[in-house]
């Protein structure tokens, strides 16, 4: 993280490169490098952002190609809690944007606070974070409660075809590109119903294979 900050320090034009996963921890980076009076360029490569995330600070400011004139590059991979610690032992000041962009990111990282490495910790930085502003409703609301109708249809398609094998312990499903073209859905959301699965009583393992390569595996999830 300091090697990140020093080179931030010293560059003109930063471009943040983000997945949907780090995307509210990027909205944070974005507030901070803003703050740093630096030219600064947010970029998340996909062919459409969730409109679950509407509700972060920068979301209108968001690119889906990288930008050529930027002199320092920051591919978004460290976590909420680094970011946080970092902030914190520099003594650099959040604010609500930022607050609510990481308090968002920890819902992210912890699945709810359902994942946490460190119940204590993360418990004691979100906290701090509601304290500094952060809009918790509005995270909550939109990170675990908003779907969509296209997710609704993906789910009602998956679940129907759904095999439990191996005493149960394994879940599996199936796509294929027509349901998605009929659910108006993409790949991407099949995740959050296989993550789902891993709810049920006995099943330890995810597995989501693909009609059109001939049950191919396209990605397992285990617990």
């Amino acid at each position: 993280m300091d090697t990140i900050f020093n080179k931030i320090n010293d560059a003109k034009h930063i471009m943040i490169v983000a997945d949907e996963e780090h995307l509210a921890l990027a909205s944070a980076l974005y507030t901070h490098i803003l703050r740093e009076h630096k030219k600064v360029s947010l970029v998340v490569e996909a062919l459409e952002v969730d409109k679950k995330f509407s509700f972060l600070p920068w979301y209108d400011k968001i690119r889906t190609s990288k930008v050529t004139s930027c002199d320092f590059m920051i591919e978004v991979r460290f976590s909420c809690t680094e970011f946080y610690k970092h902030l914190k032992n520099s003594k650099i000041k959040i604010n609500q944007k930022m607050a609510t962009a990481l308090y968002a990111g920890i819902l992210i990282e912890t699945d709810g606070f359902l994942r946490c490495v460190d119940d204590g910790i993360t418990f004691a930085i979100a906290k701090e974070l509601i304290e500094c502003g952060a809009d918790y409703k509005s995270s909550n609301k939109n990170i675990r409660q908003r779907t969509t109708l296209s997710h609704l249809r993906l789910k009602a398609i998956m679940l129907k075809e759904m095999l439990l094998v191996n005493s149960a312990k394994r879940a599996v499903f199936y796509i294929c590109q027509n349901d998605l073209d009929i659910s108006g859905a993409l790949i991407k959301d099949c995740d959050l119903i296989m993550q789902e699965s891993l709810k049920l009583p006995y099943v330890e393992e995810v597995v989501l294979l693909d009609r059109d390569t001939n049950d191919k595996i396209i990605k397992t999830i285990r617990k």
